[in-house]
């Protein structure tokens, strides 16, 4: 079993295991949990994670849309500040294959776990058998303290990716967001576009990301962007935040064919070709029209933009 980490293989750890994709309210339950039961052992609390999502491997005949990539889902962890180190397990056919027994073997021949936290409704392993039952018996043989919680509701539903992955399919980001406990959030490298949005006096940044990635749908959204500076040393560099306007979709009026993600810079102009950013959904303003002729969609982006100004103010006064 090949994985990634920073950690030694003697250091005491408190885990929790799962795909944990959006990094949602359920799961920030389940990691504020770990982080209390690493205290209570006086280890680290760590998030064991998989990729590529178990369902690619296990299901390799659906289409998997992740609500946030590896990265992204790391990034969002360690920033919420309730784990402090991860395990990224590389998900193979053989990995799938392992019984429940094996996999926490071999797990425990590799990490000195303490404690072990997990939803109520969790299992692991081949068909799924490793269920809570079986791994409070394990812990019993191995000293390892096993805690299971129940994920947290929200309007009487259990909050789970699958719900959130329809609401963005809708664009309905805002309610999604509230789910989340965080925006829903599209991070890559700014890719060169047909320069378009600067013949309309509105430069865009164009976004490719990874193919997997679950997109909001077509339209136009308030959103906040995040341009990731290169450290020059070990010390993490500031990242500026800026206001912006995203669209998302083929842009009709220009009869195009291809789904892009294009972001727009509120009030400042920056050169952005070849930059990591993170794009934070907000808002969702309208959905994606034809328009007559260039005026009229010069003047709705002008109102488009106005709207996210307006919008995005009110977020930072009540933030």
């Amino acid at each position: 079993m090949k994985y990634t980490t920073t950690l030694a293989s003697t250091e005491p750890i408190a885990i929790t295991i799962g795909n944990f994709d959006g990094i949602h309210l359920g799961h920030q339950r389940l990691l504020q949990e770990l982080q209390t039961v690493a205290q209570a052992h006086h280890c680290k609390p760590v998030l064991v994670t998989f990729t590529p999502h178990t369902l690619m491997v296990v299901r390799p005949d659906i289409d998997v849309q992740w609500l946030t990539t590896l990265e992204e889902k790391l990034q969002i962890a360690l920033h919420i500040g309730t784990v402090e180190d991860t395990i990224v397990i590389h998900f193979t056919p053989e990995v799938a294959a392992l019984t429940a027994e094996e996999f926490m073997d071999l797990l425990c021949q590799h990490f000195n776990i303490k404690a072990l936290v997990v939803g109520s409704d969790f299992s692991l392993g081949h068909k799924r058998m490793g269920n809570v039952a079986f791994l409070q018996e394990y812990g019993q043989r191995h000293n390892i303290e096993v805690r299971a919680v129940t994920l947290q509701e929200a309007e009487r539903e259990r909050i789970s990716s699958t719900r959130i992955r329809a609401l963005i399919k809708e664009g309905q980001v805002a309610e999604a967001n509230e789910l989340l406990g965080h925006p829903v959030r599209v991070d890559g490298i700014v890719v060169h576009g047909d320069e378009r949005g600067r013949l309309l006096g509105f430069p865009t940044a164009n976004l490719r990301p990874e193919a997997h990635k679950l997109i909001p749908a077509n339209g136009v959204y308030a959103v906040r962007v995040q341009v990731q500076q290169k450290a020059e040393s070990d010390e993490q560099a500031m990242s500026p935040v800026y206001n912006g306007v995203v669209n998302i979709g083929i842009r009709p009026t220009f009869n195009g064919k291809e789904r892009l993600i294009e972001a727009h810079l509120l009030d400042i102009s920056r050169d952005l070709y070849d930059t990591y950013i993170v794009i934070e959904f907000i808002a969702r303003l309208r959905g994606e029209q034809r328009f007559p002729g260039i005026d009229a969609l010069k003047a709705q982006i002008a109102m488009d933009s106005q709207q996210a100004r307006h919008i995005l103010a009110i977020r930072s006064v009540s933030h």
